[in-house]
């Protein structure tokens, strides 16, 4: 029988094959995870603000179109609520209506209130020719991008005030109630300190002579400027 001259070298065993993560390569992981996820959660609810906020300012044109194509014909806005508003069509498919008649309301994609009130001392004593349309709820981050879309609809007068509690609207029905004309149109540019004959609100439309947008009271920390995390915007047109 031959024989090798060269001594036979036995197969070494191969190495075990590591299983599983170190606890550094878990938290690692985990750590990474949770930096994506709080990113995506952040992300969807920016996306998902911007898109509340394009709805409520797709439905401002026709609500406000609607009310004043609807008493057109009439010298005041007697009788105007945000039932009536709702029973003659002003709040498009962007508003989600709840309740049953006489009390229906509309509730903006933020999911707060839009009221309609009629401005009963705007021009005088009784004079019911004003009315204002408030929209609880809104973000601050969303001010101003709501406010600067509506003035370009030919709103004539818009107001802002920052919310105590959210979703409770600070321009009232008794702060519209006591609104007038001679006030809003009073206002200095750049913002005056809100009072009850702005509604309890900061006027950043409708105090300028050529109708612009007041841009400096639009920022003003009483307007949408606020530390505030939501305000009530107020849309006034009037006779």
């Amino acid at each position: 029988m031959l024989h090798s001259p060269h001594p036979v070298r036995q197969a070494r065993p191969l190495p075990h094959a590591q299983r599983g993560f170190t606890i550094v390569e878990l938290s690692v992981a985990v750590a990474i995870a949770g930096v994506l996820l709080v990113s995506a959660i952040a992300l969807v609810q920016v996306v998902l603000r911007q898109s509340r906020a394009n709805d409520v300012v797709s439905g401002i044109p026709r609500l406000m179109a609607q009310i004043d194509k609807i008493y057109a014909r009439a010298n005041n806005f007697v009788g105007l609520t945000t039932d009536v508003a709702v029973g003659f069509g002003a709040f498009d498919s962007v508003f989600d209506i709840l309740g049953a008649p006489p009390n229906r309301i509309a509730n903006n994609r933020f999911g707060y209130a839009t009221n309609v009130d009629v401005a009963t001392a705007f021009t005088g004593a009784a004079s019911n020719t004003g009315y204002a349309v408030t929209f609880a709820g809104i973000p601050s981050s969303s001010c101003a991008d709501i406010v600067t879309s509506a003035a370009a609809t030919g709103i004539r007068g818009i107001l802002v005030q920052p919310e105590g509690t959210v979703g409770t609207r600070a321009i009232t029905t008794a702060g519209i109630g006591t609104m007038t004309l001679a006030a809003i149109q009073a206002v200095a540019p750049g913002g005056a300190a809100a009072s009850g004959t702005t509604g309890g609100g900061a006027v950043v439309k409708g105090n300028l002579a050529n109708g612009n947008l007041d841009i400096a009271a639009m920022t003003d920390p009483r307007a949408c400027g606020t530390g505030s995390s939501t305000v009530t915007i107020g849309l006034v047109n009037w006779k």
